[in-house]
């Protein structure tokens, strides 16, 4: 009876005691909106900053590679092509060459 009547007081004890306001006027409320904002802009912002770090750092090789391209073709001279001479026909042999044995 005793435990009774005790859990019964402290039911209604905790009960009673003043109501939480959970508008947005609430100061505990408020202070977690304003981190939980805070938190998601920072995420945001890490996020893109992070892509464009790594679009840079492509257009940046990319330019890097184009420059060290650019610097060995100029660098390298290559002589123009030769031009092909005339062919001066078929070669005939007179029936007067014989063949020798080499040995």
């Amino acid at each position: 009876m005793r435990v009774c009547f005790l859990s019964i007081a402290i039911i209604l004890l905790v009960s009673c005691s003043e109501e939480q306001d959970l508008s947005i006027h609430n100061e505990k409320i408020k202070n977690a909106l304003e981190k939980r904002k805070n938190e998601y802009k920072k995420e945001i912002l890490d996020n893109c900053q992070r892509d464009v770090y790594e679009k840079a750092k492509v257009y940046v090789d990319s330019l890097i590679s184009a420059e060290i391209n650019f610097q060995l073709s100029d660098s390298i001279v290559f002589p123009p092509k030769p031009i092909k001479p005339l062919s001066p026909g078929p070669i005939i042999v007179p029936d007067t060459i014989k063949t020798k044995p080499i040995f």
